[in-house]
Formats: structure tokens, sequence, C-alpha cells
């Protein structure tokens, strides 16, 4: 696999694409992802010290070329993602989040081949599910209201 296709260019791919708070950059020659946000500047490593599963980035912190990190692309996307969907979901209900980032995280997976860290995160159910959810609360509710004693 070229290091064009690495999981780690993908991982950085997928962060410039994460707008409006990263954007594509090319750094002397390389493709990288850019924060709007603090200026910080990831960078794909090239194959070789480390597995192509590792999906290992460069982290130039505010675009500090002397405040380096080299981290696992996976763990620094998880809170970036999060930080994107909470954005873009503004005034949305918790489960509305929650179904977006399992959908972010699943494109994620899809595009980079790597899992975001997200270790009580469940698969939201099914609209049909939430349905009858919300058709069982109702029906409480009025189940409620007929046994109630009348005041």
């Amino acid at each position: 696999m070229s290091s064009d296709w690495s999981a780690s260019a993908a991982v950085v791919g997928f962060i410039a694409n994460l707008m409006p708070l990263f954007t594509h950059e090319h750094h002397q020659g390389v493709y990288s992802a850019r924060s709007l946000l603090d200026g910080t500047l990831v960078l794909p490593l090239p194959d070789g010290k480390w597995s192509d599963e590792d999906a290992m980035v460069r982290i130039h912190w505010q675009g500090d070329a002397s405040r380096i990190s080299t981290v696992h692309g996976d763990l620094f996307a998880t809170p970036i993602v999060e930080r994107y969907v909470r954005l873009h979901a503004v005034g949305a209900s918790e489960e509305a989040i929650a179904a977006e980032l399992w959908f972010m995280a699943n494109h994620f997976t899809h595009k980079t081949g790597c899992t975001l860290y997200l270790p009580n995160h469940q698969e939201p159910p099914h609209p049909a599910v939430r349905i009858g959810r919300k058709a069982m609360e109702i029906g409480q509710g009025i189940l409620v209201n007929l046994l109630s004693p009348k005041l």
C-alpha cells in the first residue's frame, strides 16, 4: 500500500474534511490537516517505524514545529469527531447527537479502517423502536390518568 493511501494518510484526510474545525493544507509537499481554531497541524507518518494499522500521525501543536507529538490517529480523531458532531447538531437532542456520532464513527471506520475510541457508545435504536418507546410513554400517561382517582 502506498503512503498516499496508508491508514495514517486516511485519518489525516478524514480530519481535514471536518470543516469548519479543520481544513486541508499541503505542508512541505505533504497533504495535511490544519486546525482553524488554533493552527495545530496534523501530518501523516510514512510507513516504516510503525505498522500501518497503528495509523500514527504527527501533531505540531498550534503549528509550532518545536512542539511535536506522535500519536495514534484514531485517538487524536475521537474528540475532534465528537466536537464536529456537536457543532453541527446545535439544538438537537442528546439522542440525535448520539445517533449522529454513531454514524460518524462508522463513517470514520469505513474511510480509514480505524476505530474511534468510544467505549460506552451504543448503536442507536431503530426508528421503529424509538416510536414504540414514545407510544409506550404516552400510553403509560393515559393509563395512569385513567386509574388515578379523580380529585
